[in-house]
C-alpha cells in the first residue's frame, strides 16, 4: 500500500482512509435508526505548531461531519478516527453538551479506552510539537577505573 502525503486542501487530498467507509461501519454497529450523515475530511490548515486541535465537528444545521485532515494518515488508527466519528453522531443523536448522559453513551464506543489512551500518546504529535525521548536519570558514577596489568 502506498502512502500518499497531505497536501494543501481535503478537496484535491489524496485520502489514506475511505472516511465514508469508516462512517458507514460506525452508522451500521451504533446508530442504525439514525440517518446516515454526510461526512468529509476538514481543509488542512498549514501550522507547525498549535495550542490546540479540533479533531472533529458536527454542523447541526447541513447535518454534516467534518473530520481533521491530519487524522488521515496510517499513523493513526481506525478504531481512533472512527471513535471521532462516533462522537459527533452523538452530538446528531443528544445534542451539543458534553453532559453526564453524553460520556455515558460515548463510552459504549467498543474501542472507547483505547482511543483515549492514542490520544494522550498522541496529542503532542498532533499539536505538532517535538516529542523529546525520555532519558532515564544518571547517577553521578565516577567513571570505571582501568586496570593496569604490568
Amino acid at each position: 500500500m502506498t502512502v500518499q502525503p497531505l497536501v494543501a486542501t481535503a478537496e484535491c487530498a489524496p485520502s489514506y482512509y475511505d472516511i465514508e467507509a469508516l462512517a458507514s461501519e460506525v452508522h451500521r454497529d451504533y446508530f442504525r435508526d439514525e440517518a446516515l450523515l454526510p461526512i468529509r475530511w476538514g481543509q488542512q490548515i498549514n501550522r507547525k505548531k498549535r495550542r490546540s486541535i479540533r479533531l472533529g465537528s458536527y454542523d447541526h444545521r447541513t447535518t454534516e461531519i467534518r473530520i481533521h485532515p491530519s487524522l488521515n494518515s496510517p499513523s493513526v488508527p481506525r478504531y481512533f478516527i472512527q471513535s471521532i466519528i462516533h462522537h459527533e453522531y452523538l452530538h446528531h443523536v443528544l445534542g451539543p453538551n458534553h453532559n453526564r448522559r453524553f460520556h455515558a453513551h460515548e463510552r459504549r464506543y467498543r474501542f472507547h479506552r483505547e482511543s483515549k489512551l492514542w490520544l494522550k500518546r498522541n496529542l503532542p504529535i498532533l499539536l505538532g510539537r517535538r516529542v523529546k525521548p525520555v532519558l532515564r536519570a544518571v547517577r553521578d558514577t565516577p567513571a570505571p577505573r582501568q586496570m593496569a596489568l604490568f
